[in-house]
């Protein structure tokens, strides 16, 4: 078996660039009904490819920021800022709870509310986004922020 040294956050750059030539909502609508490409129905394999086509979409919307909400009763809402708020159709609750898992492993943040930026690549450019967490009684809210562009 060959040990795989690379990083979530590596992971998720990568998983962005391999979808820069697809149309990230329609991506995002498959991977919410369960259709990931994925044989394995590896977890974080999905939970990445699902928080790599938002990043992904988020950026090409031009957004203000992204949310993954997962409530205490285990409702789901994933949303976007851009022109309006609107939402799109969310991951499971199981894949929502890896991405947030995942996004807390990037920054290393363990409290229940943090922010932190985080330098991310896609392709030959980057973009610098923050990572925002809220996590209280009622559940816990992921955001992504994007720069002004």
């Amino acid at each position: 078996m060959i040990k795989d040294d690379r990083n979530y956050h590596q992971r998720l750059q990568e998983f962005c660039d391999c979808y820069l030539e697809t149309d990230p909502k329609k991506e995002l609508e498959k991977a919410a009904h369960g259709i990931s490409g994925d044989p394995s129905g590896d977890l974080d394999e999905l939970a990445l490819k699902f928080l790599g086509l938002g990043i992904f979409y988020g950026a090409t919307e031009k957004a203000n920021k992204i949310s993954f909400e997962r409530s205490q009763e285990g409702k789901v809402l994933f949303s976007v800022e851009s022109r309006g708020k609107y939402q799109l159709p969310p991951p499971s609750v199981q894949v929502a709870d890896r991405i947030i898992s995942i996004a807390r492993s990037i920054t290393h943040i363990d409290e229940a509310k943090g922010k932190e930026p985080v330098s991310f690549g896609m392709r030959n450019d980057r973009i610098d986004l923050t990572f925002d967490f809220d996590r209280k009684k009622a559940g816990e809210t992921f955001s992504i922020l994007f720069p002004k562009l």
